[in-house]
């Protein structure tokens, strides 16, 4: 089969996981804008879009399997479909963590006396989202600084999260239990799409330029 075969084919690939990428965005765009009045139609909406998302993940996969076996593709061509099916994974699980936070917010609302939503869940969110579509942005451009930059605010989003958790801990005190929790696992789904965010960004850092950044390494020159 000649290069151009492989690189249309790459080329489809990616787009796909552009596609599932964007919609995964929308997921978790409409999930954390839920708030405390969502409605069920709402909820099962995010929660028929996790399912378009899973089918998406099982056929990138596949096909990515496949054509490491037909071209075994080598340098950088093998890095891109490393990368695309570390971005698969992770994506996929970013959609289930958006529909966590919609089934959270579902049970929120029907809570009586429930706590305020503290300001940190709002930055949460805000921070995380923005991570998550530089990472991808970084992944369509195969701009390794802007990839770079994501695993830098995942720090922001940690801090936040541990203040969150001790704002509800001390509405437990004169709210109901139960929607306090609910608050905190809002949160906790929150801080995972940072993780996630931050290890596609070191995934694309790879692709670009062969080296690694996760763990703290310094990104050296592979021997």
């Amino acid at each position: 089969m000649s290069h151009k075969s492989f690189a249309e084919r790459l080329d489809d690939l990616t787009d796909r996981l552009h596609t599932m990428s964007h919609d995964v965005e929308e997921m978790v765009r409409k999930s954390v804008a839920l708030g405390e009045s969502c409605d069920e139609t709402a909820i099962q909406e995010i929660r028929d879009a996790d399912q378009a998302i899973d089918e998406a993940e099982v056929v990138i996969e596949e096909t990515t399997i496949e054509l490491l076996a037909l071209f075994q593709p080598m340098a950088s061509d093998l890095r891109v479909l490393v990368t695309v099916l570390k971005i698969n994974n992770d994506v996929e699980r970013i959609g289930d963590h958006a529909v966590n936070i919609a089934k959270a917010f579902g049970r929120l609302s029907r809570q009586r006396r429930r706590p305020p939503i503290p300001p940190e869940l709002d930055e949460m969110a805000r921070v995380a989202m923005g991570m998550l579509n530089d990472a991808l942005d970084a992944f369509v451009a195969r701009d390794a600084e802007l990839a770079r930059d994501v695993g830098g605010r995942d720090d922001r989003v940690d801090r936040l999260h541990e203040s969150l958790v001790r704002v509800m801990l001390t509405h437990m005190q004169e709210y109901n239990i139960s929607a306090c929790l609910q608050v905190i696992l809002i949160g906790r789904n929150v801080e995972r799409i940072a993780d996630l965010a931050t290890n596609i960004g070191e995934d694309v850092f790879y692709m670009v330029q062969g080296r690694t950044i996760r763990h703290g390494a310094a990104a050296e020159e592979p021997a």
